[in-house]
């Protein structure tokens, strides 16, 4: 959902809080009796009727407010790593003007992108572009990131061939460093998180009933390519 969105919503929730308490005010002096049952009865109507609204309205302005920042960082943040191959978060932070946890959150989503142009090396707590280090290094944390991805979209990233790909999974799954599945038929990578969760995955769109060119795994969002509905696997 867009932030703006998420933003507006929390503060309907909020206004309807608001709402909520002043019609619970008036009905508990309505009632009378003594001041401590009136406080009583108050706060547990204002609980159960306006609590939870304010929680949750509370709750996705703050969610708002954080994808907003991230997606006014990103842009910048892909042109400044691509420009200096890598660079430590605190360094990117300073030099967009905002606080790391910011740029670091940015670049967490970043990698998840279809094409992840930079992704996050939380050991060295560095922002990398996958084409300022070696394939094996950028498979790693893109597959981590990622879950699965197609050659095709490795090549892009990293401007690789396939026969390149294939030597470089097999040879860290060989070390231990990648488990799961190198389907060279498919040109598509499977790490075993991904795998494990095949089953669960979406293969047809719940709207027209199209079969999807790749299984939208839990906790994916994808656009169905022939309408166009938005298919949602949440986590379970």
């Amino acid at each position: 959902m867009h932030p703006r969105l998420l933003q507006l919503l929390g503060i309907i929730l909020v206004v309807v809080c608001g709402a909520m308490t002043l019609i619970v005010y008036q009905s508990t002096m309505t009632v009378g009796g003594d001041v401590m049952t009136l406080v009583a009865s108050g706060m547990i109507a204002w609980a159960i009727l306006a609590l939870p609204e304010l929680i949750v309205g509370l709750w996705l302005i703050a969610k708002g407010t954080r994808e907003a920042r991230i997606g006014d960082v990103s842009g910048d943040l892909i042109s400044l790593v691509q420009k200096e191959g890598r660079i430590s978060v605190d360094a990117a932070a300073k030099e967009l003007g905002v606080d790391p946890e910011t740029v670091a959150d940015a670049a967490e989503k970043l990698a998840t992108r279809r094409l992840p142009l930079v992704y996050l090396d939380r050991g060295a707590y560095e922002i990398v572009s996958p084409k300022a280090v070696s394939l094996k290094e950028s498979l790693l944390h893109l597959l981590y990131a990622q879950r699965r991805m197609t050659f095709d979209q490795i090549t892009k990233v990293t401007e690789s061939t396939d026969e390149q790909i294939i030597d470089a999974m097999k040879e860290l799954s060989k070390k231990g460093k990648f488990r799961g599945v190198i389907d060279e038929n498919s040109r598509v990578v499977y790490t075993q998180e991904a795998v494990s969760q095949l089953p669960k995955a979406v293969t047809v769109c719940p709207n027209c009933d199209g079969k999807l060119d790749a299984p939208v795994l839990p906790g994916e969002e994808e656009n169905c390519p022939y309408c166009g509905h938005s298919i949602v696997n949440r986590l379970k």
